[in-house]
């Protein structure tokens, strides 16, 4: 019987992911494969919601051709505190530490927690609204949580960062859950806030839209963060959606918020791409689904509004610029403002 021991790195950070997200869909075929913890050290958001999600990839992957008899184990894991804090452990199957979502959270951190999109879209029927406004509730609660302050810029600017990313999740990734974790550290100027989604990724989204010429992962990932690029054509977008309707511009937006002195990462499919204030640079993955990392400096948070305008300004320019007939040139009420409330209206 062939083993296969595949050693978890010891930094969790986007620069050793990656590549073993590579190395690990590429490992040899084994009758059993045994995951050792040994060198895990301290890690943050993104390192444990990308690991445990390409470890359950795997997972799956390899038992769906080789069998159920395939058998997975896993090694030195005891003693990683704050990994079973934070709920990795049973993010990907193991018997060990806290569930998702079950660690309190505080001030500084939440810990990896599993949202149903079921719950999202559920909710808004029940209650006879869009389900934008459903996560505009979670995306505050998840702020006001992480900052401890039910108003101010710097919660203003996550909630309509995480927003705008799990409305993504539930109008074009077709996911069962959205993945997130956060940490925030005020002594550094710095939040992260991770999302991810395990549904059909960019480029099958991307597709639907039939003006959108998309033949790569790397190309739709490009598109999907230019300013009015949708899965749905112009003018099948449900104006019945009112203030919620899809312009286009969430991602552009959220990109373009962490470049001002933070960092933004996107992972999908066979690419990655990383951006910041200086550059931006694609990089080889392997990730079916959509894993997003934000990166925020609070010490450069003002007036989520004024800032909002500047950039949908600014994207509407470089719309027009690029000249696609399929560019949203107007983007939506809800993409330039932080919530429902009239008086933050611009």
């Amino acid at each position: 019987m062939k083993l296969k021991t595949i050693l978890i790195p010891s930094s969790l950070s986007p620069d050793t992911l990656l590549p073993f997200s590579i190395e690990l869909k590429n490992a040899e075929i084994a009758d059993s494969y045994l995951f050792n913890f040994q060198h895990l050290g301290n890690t943050e958001p993104f390192g444990m919601l990308f690991l445990a999600a390409i470890i359950r990839q795997f997972v799956k992957a390899r038992r769906d051709t080789q069998g159920r008899d395939c058998a997975i184990s896993v090694s030195n894991y005891m003693g990683k505190s704050y990994a079973s804090w934070m709920g990795l452990f049973k993010s990907f199957g193991l018997d060990h530490g806290n569930e998702p979502g079950a660690a309190p959270g505080s001030g500084t951190y939440i810990p990896l927690t599993r949202l149903l999109v079921k719950r999202i879209t559920g909710d808004a029927r029940s209650e006879y609204v869009h389900h934008g406004e459903i996560i505009e509730k979670e995306a505050k609660r998840i702020a006001e949580l992480l900052t401890r302050n039910n108003d101010g810029a710097i919660t203003e600017t996550l909630t309509y960062a995480i927003r705008e990313i799990m409305r993504n999740v539930i109008e074009h990734g077709e996911a069962s859950h959205i993945w997130y974790a956060a940490q925030y550290w005020p002594s550094k100027n710095k939040v992260e806030i991770s999302i991810l989604d395990e549904g059909v990724g960019l480029l099958p989204s991307l597709r639907r839209n039939p003006k959108l010429d998309v033949v790569s992962s790397e190309k739709a990932i490009f598109l999907a963060l230019q300013p009015g690029i949708s899965g749905i054509a112009k003018e099948k977008r449900l104006r019945s959606a009112g203030d919620w309707v899809n312009s286009g511009y969430g991602l552009y937006m959220t990109s373009s918020l962490c470049q001002l002195g933070g960092d933004f990462l996107l992972c999908n499919d066979t690419h990655a791409v990383q951006i910041n204030e200086n550059e931006s640079v694609f990089h080889p993955c392997s990730y079916k689904g959509v894993a997003i990392r934000m990166v925020l400096d609070t010490s450069k948070i003002k007036d989520l509004n004024l800032v909002l305008n500047e950039l949908r300004t600014k994207g509407e320019a470089l719309a027009r610029e690029l000249g696609r007939e399929d560019f949203e040139l107007t983007a939506s009420k809800m993409s330039r403002m932080l919530s429902m409330n009239p008086s933050r209206v611009q």
